[in-house]
Parts: structure tokens; sequence; C-alpha cells
């Protein structure tokens, strides 16, 4: 009772590899039933039944395998037909072409179900008349054969060695499908053989690649559960926030990656069933990411329109957390920055306007009212009862000219050589100085130096002067 339940088991995988396409599986575990149950003799009537049907399902593949392979048989026979029909110039040659067809031929054999005895015996007979020609190479081809006959046999005697020395210890699957690939390789490349020889080795090799292919399955069916209990996990993720759903599944297909082949089949199918179980989160951020999208759609107009301010634009991109390091927000910021960049430069005009109109105040042809200018330079301007000293003048505009790295005239190269010095001196011993204090400290200089009586053109030149140093200086301003 108890051998009769493991059967109806076997025969329920065998069910659902036929199901998966693994047919080759599916095959091997009825003709093992069947073994089973010749040696148990009388079977229950449902085992029987269900047996059948299996055994009924092999062979539809059998045949759809035949279907598949025989086409190719028929062309091979039409081959050495034409052989037969037009020999070759040389008998070696001839010999050569018979040769390469007979290979083909037991390979078809090795992979797919074995030619019929009709088709067999058509081959084998055109065969035989193809070789009459070539009679004088036939000892040296059938030589080639019998050691393409010995070297399947070393191959087959390395596989069971390779068993016997791994069994204890297998390596993982990859490695196992990568030793069985280069074995099939060589044995191609071993044909033909002599046709007594051929379903003896054809046996042994499958005989030896048996615990082989049995151990790759194991560790395929371990994989299997893996990965089925990774689609399960994703399945339960259910978190509020989209995103930690995402995380969760970028956390999950990482252990994915881990855990190994399901074979090649299987794991296509299984990836594919793992994705579309997360397919609701990236539906539900594609849904995020295109209202994101459309809220910046609008702020890119209010910059347009220069409606907003940049600091406004920018708290308005940094709530799009779909879209964060996207190349939409980049170029979006990029464009603020030139915006914030193009306001901070009107100003900067504005103000080194209103600095470039002092020396007109002073000789009182415009008016201080309405300027934001440091009330400290317009005092000086205004209450100066100094008398006009021009060596400060002149100081303090080499030094403007130093600061916004203008190269002054020839003529004044002592003094600037002199107050480059100074500069070098109060920078050992105070550190970086504060330019804006600066430039109000040697405008009030200038403007405490010079009374409005006698303000004339040498003045004016200087003014002209400290004006260009002015626009370099447009940001330190004070």
């Amino acid at each position: 009772m108890e051998a009769s339940k493991d059967l109806f088991q076997d025969l329920d995988q065998a069910e659902k590899l036929f199901a998966d396409g693994a047919i080759k599986k599916a095959q091997k575990i009825v003709r093992e039933v069947n073994n089973q149950m010749k040696k148990y003799g009388k079977v229950p009537n449902r085992l029987r039944h269900k047996f059948n049907a299996a055994l009924a399902q092999s062979r539809y593949y059998d045949d759809v395998s035949s279907f598949a392979a025989n086409p190719k048989r028929n062309e091979l026979i039409d081959a050495i037909k034409k052989v037969v029909e037009n020999p070759s110039d040389t008998p070696k040659k001839q010999a050569n072409i018979i040769h390469d067809l007979q290979a083909k031929w037991q390979l078809l054999d090795l992979s797919s179900r074995p030619a019929g005895r009709e088709q067999w015996q058509s081959f084998n007979e055109l065969t035989n008349k193809a070789w009459e020609p070539c009679k004088e190479f036939f000892d040296e081809l059938k030589e080639k054969k019998i050691q393409n006959a010995v070297q399947r046999r070393n191959l087959v005697t390395q596989m069971n060695q390779f068993v016997e020395d791994n069994s204890g210890k297998w390596s993982d699957a990859r490695s196992l499908i990568n030793f069985i690939n280069t074995i099939f390789n060589q044995w191609k490349e071993f044909a033909p053989v002599l046709d007594k020889d051929l379903k003896k080795l054809r046996d042994d090799y499958y005989e030896a690649k048996k615990p082989i292919s049995k151990e790759i399955e194991r560790q395929e069916n371990i994989v299997i559960k893996a990965k089925e209990s990774l689609i399960t996990k994703v399945d339960l993720i259910h978190d509020d926030d989209n995103d930690s759903c995402i995380k969760k599944f970028n956390d999950l297909k990482q252990q994915w990656k881990l855990a190994g082949s399901a074979g090649r089949k299987n794991d296509n199918k299984l990836w594919d069933k793992f994705n579309k179980s997360a397919d609701r989160f990236f539906n539900a951020k594609k849904e995020d990411i295109e209202k994101d999208l459309e809220i910046l759609k609008l702020l890119t107009q209010d910059l347009q329109s220069k409606s907003k301010s940049p600091s406004e634009l920018r708290s308005g991109a940094e709530i799009l957390v779909n879209l964060q390091k996207s190349k939409e927000v980049h170029a979006f910021m990029k464009s603020v920055d030139a915006y914030q960049k193009d306001i901070s430069d009107q100003l900067n005009n504005a103000k080194v306007g209103s600095y470039k109109d002092l020396f007109e105040i002073l000789l009182g042809k415009k008016s201080s009212d309405g300027l934001t200018l440091p009330k400290s330079i317009l005092s000086a301007i205004k209450d100066s009862e100094n008398k006009l000293d021009k060596d400060k003048l002149l100081y303090s505009c080499i030094k403007l000219e130093l600061m916004a790295n203008i190269e002054g005239l020839k003529k004044d190269l002592k003094m600037r050589q002199a107050i480059q010095f100074e500069m070098l001196a109060d920078k050992f011993n105070k550190g970086s100085n504060n330019n804006k204090l600066a430039i109000e400290k040697l405008l009030v200089d200038f403007y405490s130096s010079l009374p409005a009586k006698d303000a004339g053109a040498d003045e004016k030149k200087l003014w002209s002067r400290i004006s260009k140093a002015l626009d370099n200086l447009s940001k330190d301003l004070p």
C-alpha cells in the first residue's frame, strides 16, 4: 500500500513536469514507475489507470519529437540517395561524405526518439550501397569508428568517476550543467561509431548521466521552492507607503539573485510571476510620478511667467518626492538657478548704478533720495569739511582697483606696490578681510577727502576708475 502511494506521488510529479514543459524529466519518471510496477506485479486499478494516462502522454510527446526529427532524417535519406546516384570523383571524398551523414543520423537518435524501422532500413540500405565504391577506405573508417567508440567509453568512465568523486558533496547545479555540456560536446566530436556499438554506448551515456541529472533536479527543486517563497512574500507586501513596498520588493529581488538557478524554463516562468506580483507597486508609483510631473509642469509655467520667486519655486520642487534626482527636476532647478542669477545680476547692476551716482550727488546734480546706500558714505558727502587730499583720493582708487583685480596706471606703480604690501601684511595679521567693510571705508575716506567745491576734472577721472572697479566688486558692495 505504501509503495502504491509513492508511485501515485511520482505520477503526480510527472503530470506537473509535463505541464511545465519538462518533458524528458517527466518521461524518465514514467519509465521508472513502469519498472517498479513490473516488479510489484499486481497493482490497484486506480494506479494502473493513472499510469496508462501518463504513458499515453509520454508517447504523445515521443510522437511530437519524432514529428520534429523525422523530416531531418528524411533529409539525410535524400542526401545519401544523391551520393548513391551521383558518386564522388574520389572514393576518399565519398567516404568522408558518408561518414558525416552517419554522424548526423546518430546524433538525431541521441537527441530525440530513435528512428522507426522503415526509416532506418532505408537509410542503412542506401548507406551500404554508397559504401561500395569506397571499399578500399572502409577499413580505415571502420577503425576510426572503433576509436570513436573507445573515446565515448572514456567519456562514460569519466562521468562515472565524476559521480563517484562528487556524490558525497555535489557542487552547485550550474557547475554540474557545465560539466554535462562539456561531456556532450566532446561526445558529439567522436561520431559516428559502428552501428553495433551505438545503442550500448547511448544507454551507458544516459545511465552515467542519470545521478548528475538527478542532483541538478534536486538542487533546482530547492531553488524553485525558495523562489516560490519569495513570490509569496511579495504577495504579502501591503504597506501604506508605496515607496516602502518598492524597497521591500527590491530587497527580495536581491535575495532572488542569490537564490541560484531553477533551470532555464522554470526560472523564466518564476521570474515573470515574481515581477507580475510587484506590478501593482510600480503602477501606483507610475501614477504618483505622473501627478508630480503635472505639478512640475505648472511650476515651469510659473517660472516662465516669473509669477513666483526662486525660493517659492524651489520649495515647490522639493515636495515632488517621486521626481527627486530625475532629469526633469534637474533641468527645472537649473532654470531656477539661472532665474535667481538674473535677479541677482539686476539687483547688483542697480546697486552699482546707485554707487556710480555718488559723484553726481556730491556735485548736487542728483538726489540721494530713495537710494539704498550706506549712511556713512552719504554723510561723508554731505558733511565733509576736510580740505582736498589728493593722496587719500588716489589711495582709495588704487586699493579699490587692486581689490577688483584691475591693472592700474604705470605712474601709480610705487603707491600700488606699497598698498599691495600693506594688504598682504593685513592678511597675515588679521586673516581674511571683510570686503564690504573695506569698500565702505575706502569710499567714506574718498568723499571725506573731496569737498564738492574742489571736485574737478582730475577727481572725476579718479571716480571713473573707481566706477570700473565697482563693476567687478558688485557682489561685495555694502
